[in-house]
Parts: structure tokens; sequence; C-alpha cells
């Protein structure tokens, strides 16, 4: 078999269609492949959204839950300046006594006046102070004897067990006494002439 220049320009023509073929599939593998990581980064996202998703209710439960707290503290708009002083001043203390104020929350609703002769009512809060025994207890007299006038109740004095810790964890019930506006008119006893 001799060649001939008509074999000889078929196997050019058959080179050039293989070789244009195996560039355009190479092309073509190369889209693919960064059509397919796009889509993994795509499917990550989704996944992402769909667990922020589903946790959307639990976040949305617990956001009305903190604004009913909000809304039950600020109630009273004598309420928070009282409020906002015992927590300013509470973490002076603490800072002053080498201890930590783990967490202030307001419990329930505000308590009633124990007598209604007595034009008082009270802000509860649960109040939680870590640190060295000694410190804390410190830090419980100091809270007695704050400008603001507070009941302090300790439901509980236990020992920390975080790893590297040395204290302990006091739960504090704290009402904040305040008096109440209409206290402010009655007469407070004064003696007629």
């Amino acid at each position: 078999m001799k060649p001939t220049v008509a074999s000889a320009l078929w196997w050019c023509a058959a080179l050039v269609l293989v070789g244009g073929t195996s560039g355009i599939v190479m092309l073509g593998e190369r889209h693919i492949d960064d059509q397919t990581v796009m889509n993994d980064g795509l499917t990550a996202s989704l996944a992402a959204n769909d667990v922020t998703v589903r946790t959307r209710g639990s976040l949305l439960a617990a956001r009305g839950r903190l604004r009913a707290d909000l809304r039950r503290l600020e109630a009273d708009s004598e309420s928070a300046p009282i409020v906002a002083r015992f927590v300013r001043d509470t973490a002076r203390v603490a800072q002053e006594h080498h201890t930590t104020v783990a967490s202030i929350a307001a419990p329930g609703s505000p308590l009633a006046p124990k007598d209604r002769a007595q034009a008082i009512d009270a802000i509860p809060l649960a109040v939680t102070i870590e640190g060295h025994y000694t410190d804390v207890l410190a830090v419980i007299r100091a809270l007695s004897s704050l400008p603001v006038p507070a009941e302090i109740d300790v439901v509980s004095i236990v020992r920390t067990t975080s790893p590297g810790a040395v204290g302990v964890a006091a739960v504090l019930h704290v009402a904040l006494q305040r008096i109440e506006p209409r206290a402010a008119t009655r007469d407070v006893g004064t003696r007629p002439d």
C-alpha cells in the first residue's frame, strides 16, 4: 500500500478531528469540574441556611421571651433606673472583690407588696456571683448595703466544677424595693400643731 495524497489528507483530517474533539472534551471537563466545585459550595451554603431556618423558630421564641422579660422589667418607668443603678453597683462591687457576676435575670412577674398598707413593691432579680468563697460572701454583704434598698436571699452556694476554677457560685434572689408613687402623696405621719 502506497501512501497517496488522498490517504495522507484523510489521516490529517482524522488527526485534526480527534485532536479537536479531545480539546473540546477537555475544555468541557474543566467547565464541568468548575461547575461541580461551585455546586458543592452552593450545597454547603444551602445546608447552612437550612440549619438556620430550622433554628429560626426557637430563635424567634427566645426573642419573644426576651422581649416579654424586657417589657415586664420595664413595665414601670420607675423600675428601669432602679435596676440600672443596682446592676451598675453590683458590677462595681463584684470588681472590687475580684468576683464575677455570671448572670442577672428577671424571673417571673414583679412581686406584690406583702402588706398593702406598705406602699412598697419589689422588682425581682436572680443574680449569680462566682469567685472565691470569702470574696463571694463579701459581695453578698456589700450588696446588702447598697444605696438601692434590696432584700437579698441566698438560694445556694455551690462549689464550681469548671476545670482549673477554684471557688463557688452563689445564686441570689434579690428583690429591689421601690416606693410606689401613691405613697408620696399620702400623709407620712406629720404631727398636727
